[in-house]
């Protein structure tokens, strides 16, 4: 199913747009239910998001009345999940698929969409997460300097920025650290080109991870950062822009598939040039080389003509 929206259907319903993804993103990119605080403060293709408890108390109700969200368990504050993915008790069967964005109207820009010459495919808003036993302690120990966050105690590093990307780094109190590469202006072609890019940048991370373990007392500074490599990639967006310009009015299309990915269909400004930017938000869950490796090889199979009977 889909919704295309106007500009002014965008702004009603943006909120809940954003709220939906974030919702997705931890569910199935990091395996957990979601609490109120969760919603606070987020960020949703680089803009940043928040409500209050009672915002999300009465979004959640309507959701959980829709069908979309369900209670898993109330321990403090109440945990919630998507419909058909729990965490308190064993899986049932998975439900239909839900609409990202409720509102429906008339499909008939999709076939003038995958008419359009595109570019190459790239990846953006990529997330990995890897874990590094006693990490947190050893930072907070050594570097009092990097103070944790009031109510999550997560310490968020500031970004850095080479490449054209942007990444940000947070050590959270479960010792798993999360890293999210913002490049939505300027996406990570999926070729040798673009991967060494994005791997030279995952490499300062690296490094500067590194150097704050190496600066803490010898007592402590026995850990090491693995390979970028082999962090786990829990959700990126994968898709092309359009090559040519659009100069007709700005939309937006959301809705998932039967593999349970969101697609999104959208207006997207670049370098002084408005294009329509095609995605898939994936949740692959699996080593970064292996995904990527998966992925190149379905991109040669897409490429690579069938042979027919003679």
């Amino acid at each position: 199913m889909f919704s295309i929206l106007g500009d002014e259907g965008m702004g009603k319903t943006k909120l809940d747009y954003a709220m939906k993804v974030h919702m997705q993103r931890i569910v199935r990119g990091e395996k957990r239910p979601f609490c109120y605080r969760d919603f606070l403060e987020f960020e949703v293709d680089g803009k940043k998001y928040g409500m209050t408890h009672g915002t999300f108390r009465n979004k959640i109700s309507q959701y959980i009345r829709s069908g979309y969200a369900q209670l898993e368990y109330c321990s403090g504050p109440a945990f919630y999940s998507l419909n058909g993915f729990n965490f308190a008790k064993p899986k049932p069967a998975m439900t239909d698929n839900h609409t990202v964005v409720s509102s429906l109207s008339s499909l008939s820009s999709v076939s003038f969409i995958d008419s359009l010459p595109s570019d190459k495919h790239a990846l953006h808003d990529i997330r990995y997460r890897f874990k590094v036993d006693s990490i947190w302690t050893v930072i907070t120990t050594s570097h009092p300097e990097l103070k944790p966050n009031d109510i999550s105690k997560d310490i968020a590093l500031d970004p850095i920025v080479t490449h054209d990307l942007t990444i940000k780094t947070t050590i959270h109190h479960t010792d798993t650290v999360s890293v999210i590469v913002a490049c939505s202006l300027n996406p990570i072609a999926v070729d040798l080109k673009g991967l060494l890019r994005l791997s030279n940048a995952l490499t300062r991370v690296e490094e500067r991870l590194l150097r704050y373990l190496d600066s803490a007392p010898l007592s402590l500074s026995s850990l090491s950062i693995p390979d970028h490599n082999s962090w786990t990639v829990t959700m990126w967006h994968f898709g092309k822009d359009s090559y040519e310009e659009y100069t007709g009015e700005k939309f937006e299309i959301a809705w998932e598939d039967g593999e349970n990915a969101l697609m999104r269909i959208y207006t997207k400004d670049l370098n002084d040039m408005t294009r329509i930017r095609r995605e898939r938000q994936e949740y692959p869950n699996k080593r970064f080389d292996e995904a990527i490796d998966e992925k190149m090889n379905t991109l040669v199979e897409m490429r690579t003509p069938i042979a027919k009977d003679v």
